[in-house]
């Protein structure tokens, strides 16, 4: 690899060690650079030896490694494409917390460039996470989507602090000489796709760990004491296909009525039901009595007591029938293609249900007893049909 490496690559770990010869973090950043970050800081930059023009924020979490929550921990959201990070004000520090470099640094950088909708000038921010000593994890490519003035209580100390909002872009991995290149001439070439989109269109792709958990056929199917109560639904809830469809879905009716958060749980009539099996509300907000807003997301679900695949096709039917402010269950005890999935993420408000994790909703019930549903309730639903 030479004397650097090639690129960072989002959740990959690199050595951050004390000896520089091995470190894939700050030597790598540096590079033929004149200058770079300092390696203790929490906020660094890169910037361009002739203009001086910060072309990179380099931000060093190293809350990864916290036995216990504080309020200033900072938060990394790889499923939504988030991060909240902290100034660099420590206790002990004055009230005004631009006498820190890397909050006066990150301030400028908002003011002047993200919020004036400056795209082309604003520096990207390089993301590191600390989660075990002499490492560090990379976590993405950043946007500054926001700049706050926070206060909390460490010991005795009030720190006034900023907390930074972070946009993760949708990349994978970052080359490093685009880094080079940007700190060294200012000219902004070979960056990932996210970042080029973002500044030629303001639009922000976040990165989601969602593209990253497309299950496969085996891992969406249940097994051992799990796998048995899922050949008992199968065998005790049996009849022709619509005899067998009509059975699951009083089966879940019952499931999703033994849930707190879920109220209204309807059967659509059989005739008409246009590809929407079961109705009802979800209460986004349990705990909380208010008077006036409510707090409730209605749903459609389509139900599939099948043991081939589910497609793209047959998710598009339900979100055909999901209206704006609705979201759409699907429940099958088999399985969903990997291109069903992919297609579902990126475009349908709809959150799949496998035969594993429908028995395993069953399980946390009192309708089954360990891998065998209760005898009343085979008994109250086949006498139904």
């Amino acid at each position: 690899m030479g004397t650097y490496g090639d690129q960072y690559i989002v959740g990959k770990e690199y050595r951050n060690s004390t000896a520089i010869e091995t470190n894939q973090y700050h030597k790598w950043l540096n590079g033929p650079l004149d200058g770079g970050i300092n390696p203790q800081r929490g906020i660094g930059k890169l910037e361009n030896q002739v203009s001086g023009e910060r072309e990179f924020l380099v931000f060093y979490s190293s809350d990864g490694q916290s036995k216990r929550h504080d309020p200033w921990d900072d938060i990394i959201n790889m499923e939504d494409g988030v991060a909240y990070f902290w100034g660099d004000s420590k206790a002990g520090d004055g009230p005004d917390p631009l006498e820190r470099s890397g909050n006066a640094w990150v301030k400028e950088e908002y003011c002047m460039n993200y919020a004036q909708n400056r795209r082309s000038e604003a520096a990207p921010v390089l993301l590191f996470q600390k989660e075990r000593p002499g490492y560090v994890t990379f976590r993405g490519l950043c946007l500054i989507s926001g700049l706050n003035i926070r206060r909390h209580k460490d010991g005795d100390d009030t720190v006034v602090n900023y907390r930074i909002s972070l946009d993760i872009l949708d990349a994978d991995s970052i080359d490093l000489e685009w880094i080079h290149r940007k700190s060294r001439t200012g000219i902004d070439s070979g960056g990932p796709e996210a970042w080029n989109h973002w500044v030629d269109t303001g639009t922000v792709h976040r990165y989601s760990v969602y593209k990253d958990r497309i299950r496969s056929e085996s891992a969406q199917k249940p097994e051992g004491r799990l796998s048995d109560l899922h050949s008992d639904i199968r065998l005790r809830l049996d009849g022709s296909n619509a005899e067998r469809g009509k059975k699951l879905e009083k089966l879940l009716k019952k499931v999703l009525n033994s849930m707190d958060n879920i109220s209204q749980v309807e059967l659509t009539p059989s005739s008409g039901d246009k590809g929407v099996d079961l109705t009802g509300k979800i209460d986004l907000m349990t705990e909380a009595h208010l008077t006036e807003l409510n707090t409730k997301i209605d749903f459609k679900a389509q139900v599939k007591n099948k043991s081939g695949s589910v497609g793209g096709r047959e998710l598009s039917r339900l979100a055909s029938r999901v209206d704006d402010g609705e979201i759409g269950l699907f429940f099958t005890m088999s399985y969903y293609t990997q291109n069903a999935q992919e297609e579902n993420i990126s475009t349908y408000p709809i959150r799949l249900f496998s035969g594993k994790d429908i028995v395993e909703l069953v399980a946390q019930t009192d309708l089954a007893s360990r891998e065998r549903l209760n005898d009343r309730v085979v008994e109250e639903i086949n006498s139904s049909v």
